[in-house]
């Protein structure tokens, strides 16, 4: 790879809440720079008139690449579905690439994007932000450590609402090809917590149901699913987005041999029980507020981290990076969820 030097140069693919997000992070990182803004939409309709007003903006992901502005790296935001051909061609032009969550919505697309960045000499980092909230590694490393022994049983919920506020009608959300379902857009962060802590996870059984979203989504709502994990364990996943008016929140409770632990919160980010053998219960660090899009809420805004990271990783640096294989490993997840439809 092309030695970097700082400040590390971005483009930002697709302008919308999670776009802008990108866009203000970057600005607000001493090592990086916004140097180009993208989207289908006019500048006018996706970013405050004043806003970025001296960065370039284009129209077309060619538009950008064929432009001559020089950039290190590309931020993809767009809907999922596009995720892949997007992070396509900007690899084939021979830049890296950040892709939002779902990395891609299907394994066959992951393993294409492995070998284009490998022909081309460019890295490919996933949007996992949650693993940098406090709970999140406190819980990676307890688990790691093995101070639980036998771990029994996992149980995970994730309750959110999403209405009419979010399935507007000229919006992606809803759509098969371009969404991909519940798990992809609503619940990839809580996923990877589980592929991320726990190892492969196997499915054993999947049942699902739309209970109040019938002609706003093409997919489940609510879905229950019993796995197993490569350590032996037994889970239970339960998941809906069909909770009344705002979301209720995101739990996962672990049973084990010298403990039990619970995490829950509006998106997994509180300690709520901790009982180990041998050790206090930790004083953590606030996690941060959750990301606010009017009418919903989603997961925390730990996308500063995210960026600050990938920046260290591209100058040479030690760095806490989530790769095409973390977010290859949660597609594996949801495909195999959805095998037992």
């Amino acid at each position: 790879m092309k030695e970097l030097t700082s400040p590390i140069r971005f483009a930002v693919i697709g302008c919308g809440h999670i776009g802008r997000r990108h866009s203000e992070k970057i600005t607000a990182d001493s090592r990086a720079e916004l140097v180009a803004q993208c989207d289908v939409k006019a500048r006018g309709e996706v970013l405050a008139e004043d806003t970025y007003a001296s960065v370039p903006y284009f129209r077309s992901v060619d538009e950008l690449i064929t432009s001559g502005i020089e950039f290190d790296i590309a931020c993809i935001c767009v809907p999922n579905g596009l995720h892949a051909e997007i992070a396509e061609a900007v690899l084939r032009s021979r830049h890296h690439v950040l892709i939002e969550k779902p990395i891609v919505l299907n394994l066959e697309d992951g393993e294409r994007l492995r070998l284009l960045a490998k022909q081309n000499d460019c890295r490919i980092y996933g949007v996992l932000q949650n693993r940098y909230t406090p709970v999140s590694r406190w819980l990676k490393e307890t688990v790691t450590s093995g101070v639980l022994g036998q771990i029994y049983n996992i149980q995970m919920q994730c309750l959110w609402n999403r209405d009419e506020r979010y399935y507007t009608p000229d919006s992606w959300h809803g759509d098969a090809e371009l969404d991909g379902g519940t798990l992809y857009t609503q619940y990839s962060h809580f996923l990877d917590l589980l592929t991320w802590t726990m190892g492969r996870i196997e499915v054993e059984s999947a049942h699902f149901a739309n209970h109040s979203h019938e002609g706003l989504i093409a997919f489940e709502d609510t879905g229950t699913v019993l796995f197993r994990t490569e350590g032996g364990a037994r889970g239970t996943l339960f998941y809906s987005t069909a909770v009344y008016d705002r979301n209720l929140e995101v739990s996962m409770t672990i049973l084990a041999e010298h403990g039990t632990i619970k995490i829950s919160g509006p998106y997994l980010n509180r300690l709520e029980h901790c009982a180990i053998r041998g050790m206090e219960t930790p004083q953590l660090e606030k996690s941060a507020a959750g990301n606010q899009y009017g009418g919903y809420s989603g997961s925390a805004q730990n996308h500063h981290h995210v960026i600050a990271n990938v920046v260290a990783d591209l100058l040479g640096e030690p760095a806490e990076i989530t790769t095409l294989d973390d977010g290859l490993a949660v597609v594996h997840l949801i495909q195999n969820i959805y095998e037992h439809k």
